[in-house]
């Protein structure tokens, strides 16, 4: 059995770019509290889902709470035995308040109630690579890091300094460039993977993402208020599922040429 284990924004695209091929193919899903898994019977296929949207561990601990703790990935050992593992986090260290996930944050043995989000993504990514580095048998199993996918909020961002999100956006933004610059979390991305001993191929949308200000729900997600951070299905994240199918599978470039 092949296994493909990747991310929350993977999920939608990927099952249907495997089967695109064979689109008649059976398949199977089956949801859990904490994987979705779609089985392509025929193929000896399994794509799958799992949540922990830091890559580190979260446990609850007496008398205390919910713990980020920084420096642990105990998931790790489930992880490590799939064929294709794709990762992705920053989004969700950003959520604060009632959006996040835990109570307090474990950084080198010491527990806080908080600390600089960026500072704790690099020390969060930075446990992922060493366990990339020290478990993971890249001669089997090949790694890819999602790069950071833009979210659009701030007109200035792209140029517009009077629009305030992506409602009514509906073309790209002009030419080849962002306004803005890249983040300083793709960067750190960039940092930490470049010091890895193991290779791990970055699956960089960002850029191709930060062009796309009309891609997303905004107000028609089914929810109240905007949503300018997920992306419409199919849209955006069907052209990076495309270029990672490429990456997986170069010679059936040749093929469709």
């Amino acid at each position: 059995m092949a296994n493909l284990i990747l991310n929350t924004l993977n999920i939608d695209g990927s099952p249907r770019i495997v089967s695109c091929p064979v689109p008649k193919a059976k398949f199977k899903q089956e949801i859990k509290k904490q994987t979705v898994t779609v089985t392509f019977e025929d193929y000896g296929v399994e794509v799958i889902l799992f949540h922990s949207n830091y890559l580190v561990d979260i446990e609850v601990q007496p008398n205390v709470g919910r713990v980020l703790k920084l420096n642990s990935m105990k998931y790790g050992r489930i992880w490590k035995n799939a064929d294709v593992l794709i990762f992705n986090t920053w989004l969700w260290y950003l959520r604060s308040d009632s959006k996040q996930p835990w109570d307090f944050v474990e950084n080198n043995g010491t527990i806080s109630k908080d600390m600089d989000r960026v500072a704790a993504f690099r020390v969060g990514l930075n446990t992922w690579a060493k366990w990339v580095d020290t478990d993971v048998d890249t001669k089997k199993t090949k790694v890819y890091f999602q790069g950071v996918a833009a979210m659009h909020y701030h007109g200035s961002e792209w140029g517009e300094p009077k629009v305030k999100n992506c409602f009514n956006e509906t073309t790209p933004v002009k030419g080849s460039t962002y306004p803005s610059g890249l983040a300083i979390p793709v960067n750190i991305v960039k940092q930490v993977l470049r010091k890895m001993s193991k290779p791990v191929y970055l699956l960089d949308i960002t850029k191709l993402t930060q062009l796309r200000k009309d891609g997303h729900p905004s107000i028609y997600n089914g929810l109240h208020g905007f949503d300018c951070t997920h992306w419409c299905i199919g849209g955006v994240p069907d052209t990076w599922n495309q270029i990672l199918y490429a990456s997986l599978f170069p010679s059936s470039l040749k093929h469709s040429m």
